[in-house]
């Protein structure tokens, strides 16, 4: 039994090329709230959820 049902796209390359800069967007903002996170622990401070989403413009 599907749970999802798994549908194939065929984006056009002006699609792919926005797909594209998206994910490297959200890979950014990753990192950058990991590093945030990494930072915070080795110096014995707290960062929350709800801290770093509150600092996301």
């Amino acid at each position: 039994m599907y749970q999802t049902l798994p549908i194939r796209i065929i984006p056009t390359s002006n699609q792919e090329n926005i797909l594209w800069i998206l994910s490297e967007k959200c890979r950014l903002l990753y990192n950058f709230a990991l590093v945030e996170r990494r930072d915070a622990y080795w110096n014995n401070i707290k960062v929350s959820y709800s801290k770093q989403q509150n600092d996301l413009p």
